[in-house]
């Protein structure tokens, strides 16, 4: 077996440093099947499940005639799985080419996680280079993609979920800091969101107190899953430095939306 680089979480280990052995545990067997992918891209070579339920994972080299082949099963009375039977030697050439059937969108999301977390803006361009780079595995853009905003997930929630919390910040806001305006649409029968005003206490008590009677109104077009776009109104203080009021954020911009944060104004 050759001595290939396997990264995981950007540390470069080698394989003999960690190699497949009979009784090796697992806590679940979603940690194994991770880990025999790993293995197997830095391995370069194809793995083929023949069995996978809640007691067995079965795998072997996808080749004919390779031996390769690892059984795990569940340990009994525990949720960890163990290597029962393992051929760790390779007969076969292996992936010649850069493109591995393992690299699928959750590995592309767990190789470039540690990184996003640092780097929320790092590039799908970047990460395709990257993962070129470091695994010799080329992914498409769109992979890379999807891996990026699998990964953001994971870290940061979905931007779904962002939106069902809306209500409770929006309630947190004005129980949390007393004189402040903060308030949620909705529209349709699947409740689905529309718009969002807020103002804090100490902006509204800035401007009747310290600025001059005049605001300023702009608007952003967001960027992201569901787009929409941010209204926003600020007023000069005695610095001649803009003072923020008030935001909103709207499904659309439209009349509609514009005399709705006018009259929240």
């Amino acid at each position: 077996m050759d001595n290939h680089s396997l990264v995981l979480d950007d540390t470069s280990v080698t394989i003999a440093e960690q190699p497949l052995v009979i009784g090796q545990e697992f806590p679940d067997v979603e940690t194994c099947r991770r880990t025999l992918k790993d293995i197997a891209i830095a391995m370069h070579f194809d793995l083929r499940i023949v069995k996978s339920d809640r007691s067995r994972f079965i795998a072997k080299c996808s080749k004919e005639g390779c031996p390769w082949r690892v059984h795990v099963a569940k340990c009994p009375g525990v949720p960890t799985f163990t290597i029962r039977t393992l051929q760790g030697d390779h007969t076969c050439e292996g992936v010649r080419n850069l493109h591995h059937q393992q690299a699928s969108v959750g590995w592309v999301a767990r190789s470039v996680e540690s990184r996003i977390r640092d780097n929320p803006q790092y590039k799908p361009r970047e990460i395709l280079q990257d993962i070129r780079d470091q695994h010799g595995v080329a992914v498409s853009y769109m992979q890379a993609w999807r891996g990026k905003e699998r990964s953001m997930a994971a870290l940061h929630g979905t931007f779904e979920d962002g939106y069902r919390f809306l209500p409770a910040y929006c309630e947190q806001i004005r129980k949390t800091n007393p004189g402040s305006i903060a308030s949620v649409g909705a529209t349709g029968q699947e409740n689905c969101f529309q718009r969002l005003f807020i103002s804090y206490r100490a902006s509204i008590y800035g401007f009747i107190n310290a600025c001059r009677p005049l605001l300023e109104l702009d608007r952003a077009h967001l960027k992201g899953k569901y787009l929409g776009s941010i209204l926003c109104a600020a007023a000069v203080d005695a610095d001649d430095a803009l003072f923020p009021l008030a935001i909103a954020v709207v499904d659309t911009e439209s009349d509609e939306n514009w005399m709705w944060f006018m009259s929240e104004l």
